[in-house]
């Protein structure tokens, strides 16, 4: 894919995949045999999806606001501020985030996360 075409599929990746929570959409953007890292934490696709469940059980007005994209041929860096109400408490949350992702037969094959905020990637829905 050109540089153009990743920046699209980064994108599409936020618009389709993480603003909506879609677990559902994470067939067209991810392989099934991803590999991720969040500080010592090593995720698949079972725990984003998972990830993806419990957010939308526990963030309310979720706003992602995408800082830059850099886009290469085969791999793509995301950074953007991140803010939602925590549900349970009604408090307002903010963190920024940082994906680095590699990128396999036009799906992405590896990332890793940096947040200014530590949290459990692997907390399941109820």
């Amino acid at each position: 894919m050109s540089p153009e075409d990743v920046r699209s599929f980064a994108v599409r990746l936020m618009d389709e995949v993480w603003r909506p929570f879609d677990h559902t959409a994470l067939a067209r953007f991810y392989h099934p045999d991803v590999v991720g890292h969040h500080r010592a934490q090593t995720l698949a696709l079972e725990d984003i999806a998972n990830r993806l469940q419990w957010d939308v059980q526990n963030f309310g007005d979720p706003v992602y606001d995408i800082q830059d994209i850099v886009a290469d041929e085969d791999k793509f860096a995301i950074r953007f501020l991140y803010s939602c109400t925590l549900l349970a408490t009604a408090e307002s949350f903010h963190v920024e985030v940082i994906y680095f992702y590699h990128l396999r037969d036009g799906l992405i094959s590896a990332f890793w996360l940096l947040s200014s905020t530590d949290f459990d990637y692997k907390q399941h829905p109820a």
